[in-house]
């Protein structure tokens, strides 16, 4: 009797776990609408991004629930001003298949009656070799090339294009980073209308202090919106990929200094606090399925 109720229990158990992992990892199915692609930069990670090393960057679209090779020609061509447009940026560690499985859960959330094309910007973003210090510094030089890609993408966009910039720890680096490279580049398509949605940043707080390395970003970006969690357990040790004596904390753990940015810029930011929904969690969905963060995705990634 004991043997049967203990088989039982085991069975039931390896039910639960088996459902649990495919609710898990199961791939959400995009509506008619919802355009999706990726953009993959493994090439070009080492490179200095200049117009000949971006026609090295590969076009990915996904059709019948896989990845499917595509051409540059055929985003930029089919690319429609009126449309919006979602980049979204992972953050460290994630594998392109993890890009894929959590790019695709973040749609899942988009009102799937309204038309966007969503670009997924893999990066090389993949946890490589030697201690993680010593990686994540590695990182660091990539995500610089890495934004000044997603700057010459952005250029090549149709005048009064709508853009939203979505990032993710690191990815918030890259997408923040590429917004300035695009400001400094002067080479702005006309009446390019951008967001920007920086979500648990991989960045020090204070970037977008007046005079500091974003301040000026707002120049040309619309809304900035910024969650944080200062109970995130990963950011906390944000400062040591600096040093051990270093000070600097993240935008994702402290939110925006708002006292600190320019007057003329404030009305452009919104800073959303997110722990007591998710705790001292460090990932993507978490953030994108708090209350907060959903009541305002039309705002920012539709532009409404």
């Amino acid at each position: 009797m004991v043997t049967t109720k203990r088989k039982v229990r085991t069975l039931f158990l390896s039910l639960l776990l088996f459902t649990l992992l495919n609710e898990q990892t199961a791939i959400a199915v995009p509506s008619e609408c919802q355009d999706i692609w990726r953009i993959d930069l493994h090439a070009v990670a080492y490179l200095n991004a200049d117009e000949q090393n971006f026609l090295k960057l590969k076009y990915y679209r996904w059709e019948n629930n896989q990845w499917q090779v595509a051409e540059a020609k055929t985003f930029f061509d089919t690319q429609q001003a009126e449309m919006p447009l979602i980049v979204f940026a992972p953050g460290y560690t994630s594998t392109t298949s993890q890009t894929t499985q959590t790019g695709l859960a973040l749609v899942k959330h988009f009102d799937p009656d309204k038309p966007c094309r969503v670009v997924f910007w893999n990066w090389y973003s993949e946890k490589g070799q030697g201690t993680l210090r010593c990686d994540v510094r590695n990182k660091l030089s990539i995500i610089g090339r890495t934004a000044d890609y997603l700057a010459l993408f952005l250029q090549k966009m149709q005048p009064q294009s709508k853009v939203c910039l979505f990032g993710f720890s690191f990815g918030s680096r890259i997408v923040c980073e590429a917004t300035e490279s695009l400001r400094k580049s002067g080479q702005r398509p006309d009446g390019l209308r951008l967001n920007l949605v920086v979500s648990g940043a991989a960045t020090d707080a204070h970037w977008f202090a007046k005079g500091h390395k974003h301040g000026d970003v707002p120049e040309i970006v619309e809304k900035i919106l910024v969650t944080y969690n200062p109970e995130d357990w990963v950011l906390r040790f944000y400062h040591l990929m600096y040093g051990l004596r270093h000070k600097s904390k993240a935008l994702g753990r402290t939110g925006l200094p708002m006292q600190r940015i320019d007057s003329a810029y404030r009305d452009r930011f919104e800073n959303i606090v997110v722990n007591r929904y998710i705790g001292d969690e460090h990932q993507t969905l978490y953030h994108v399925q708090t209350p907060v963060f959903r009541s305002r995705i039309d705002g920012y990634f539709f532009f409404e």
